[in-house]
C-alpha cells in the first residue's frame, strides 16, 4: 500500500504559539480504516513516532500525531522548551481537540481512535473524560497509577512555591528529582541517564542524543503535569470517563507505572466503574514500548485492538 506523509500547522488555543503536526496515511484515501491520533510525551516528540505511524498506515490507518506546546517543532514566538502556557495541561488537551477537528475534515465517517503515552496518556485521560463521545476507542500506553494524596499534595505545595518564588518558565532541578531522575535507579549499573525508558540500547541512545529530547520542563510545566496527574487520578475522572473500548498496555519493568501494579490499579478502577478494558503487561519491558526490543509485538497487539473495535463500529 502507497503511502504518503504530510505536515501542517494550526493555531494553539494560546496566543502567538502554532502547533505543529504529522500525518501518515494511505495514498488512495478509501483504503483508510479508521483515524489514531497520537499524544507523545513529556520532553519528546512527534518524530519518534513516524516508524510506528508508518506501520499502521501500510495497515490502513490514517496516523495524526502533534507537538505539544513546549516541545518538537510548536516551540515558536515566545515559546519555551517545557512551558505549557496559563491554561497548564488543559492547552495541550485544546490543542489535541483541534486537531480532531482537522482530521474529522477528511475523515467524517471512519472510527475514530486516540492513544496517549507517558504524559501523552495522561492528557489522552483528561481529553477522552471532556471528549470521549467523540471517540471509537482509547489507548493509554505507559501511565500510571495515583501515587497518593500525600504525594501529590506535597508535589503541588513545593511546585507552586517554586512557581511564585522563580517564575512559570524558571528551571530547578528538584523536579527531575521528583520525576524521571528516580526512574534509573531500578536498573543500575546504568550506561546512560534514561536507561529506564528502553533495553534497546540504540534507542535509548537515539533518546539522549536528540537536543529536543529529555529536556527539563519549566517549573510551571512541571507543576500542571502534577495537577493533571491528580486530576486523572480522582474518583472523579473514572466516572466521567466515555464508557468506549479502552486498551492499556505497558511495560512490567515501566517504573513511571509501578511496575505494573500502578497499571493494574487503573485498569481494575475503570472495570469497577463499568469500563471495558484491555490490559497487556510485557514482563520485562521498560517505559517507551514502541521503543523496545519487543516493539513488532506491541505493534501488532495495538493493531489487534484498532483492528478489533473498528470491526465493531463498522458492524453497528
Amino acid at each position: 500500500m502507497d503511502i504518503l506523509q504530510r505536515q501542517m500547522s494550526f493555531d494553539s488555543c494560546t496566543d502567538d504559539e502554532r502547533i505543529f503536526a504529522r500525518v501518515f496515511e494511505p495514498a488512495d484515501k478509501t483504503d483508510v480504516r479508521a483515524v489514531l491520533q497520537i499524544a507523545h510525551g513529556m520532553a519528546e516528540h512527534s518524530l519518534l513516532y513516524v516508524d510506528f505511524a508508518r506501520a499502521l498506515a501500510a495497515k490502513g490507518y490514517s496516523v495524526a500525531i502533534n507537538d505539544h506546546l513546549g516541545h518538537g517543532k510548536s516551540v515558536t514566538a515566545g515559546g519555551a522548551y517545557g512551558y505549557f502556557g496559563k491554561g497548564g495541561c488543559q492547552n495541550l488537551v485544546k490543542d489535541m481537540h483541534k486537531l480532531y477537528g482537522l482530521m474529522r475534515k477528511d475523515y467524517p465517517n471512519i472510527p475514530y481512535v486516540l492513544m496517549g503515552h507517558s504524559m501523552g496518556s495522561f492528557l489522552a485521560r483528561s481529553y477522552a473524560a471532556q471528549y470521549g463521545d467523540e471517540l471509537t476507542a482509547v489507548i493509554f500506553m505507559g501511565t500510571c497509577g495515583s501515587p497518593g494524596a500525600a504525594v501529590l499534595s506535597t508535589q503541588k505545595r513545593i511546585s507552586n512555591a517554586i512557581v511564585k518564588k522563580k517564575g512559570e518558565k524558571s528551571h530547578d532541578p528538584i523536579f527531575a528529582k521528583l520525576s524521571t531522575g528516580k526512574y534509573n535507579s531500578a536498573f543500575t549499573p546504568f550506561r546512560t541517564p534514561n536507561d529506564w525508558i528502553s533495553r534497546d540500547g540504540a534507542q535509548v541512545d537515539i533518546y539522549t542524543n536528540d537536543p529536543l529530547c529529555g529536556f527539563d520542563l519549566t517549573a510551571s510545566g512541571y507543576r500542571d503535569i502534577v495537577y493533571l496527574q491528580a486530576e486523572v487520578n480522582s474518583s472523579g475522572w473514572f466516572k466521567k470517563m466515555a464508557k468506549i473500548p479502552i486498551l492499556l498496555i505497558s511495560g512490567g519493568k515501566d517504573p513511571v507505572g509501578g511496575f505494573g501494579k500502578g497499571v493494574r490499579q487503573v485498569a481494575a478502577k475503570l472495570r469497577k466503574t463499568g469500563h471495558e478494558v484491555r490490559l497487556i503487561l510485557y514482563p520485562e519491558a521498560r517505559h517507551a514500548l514502541l521503543s523496545e526490543i519487543n516493539r513488532d509485538e506491541v505493534y501488532e497487539d495495538i493493531e489487534d485492538f484498532l483492528s478489533s473495535v473498528t470491526m465493531k463500529e463498522c458492524q453497528l
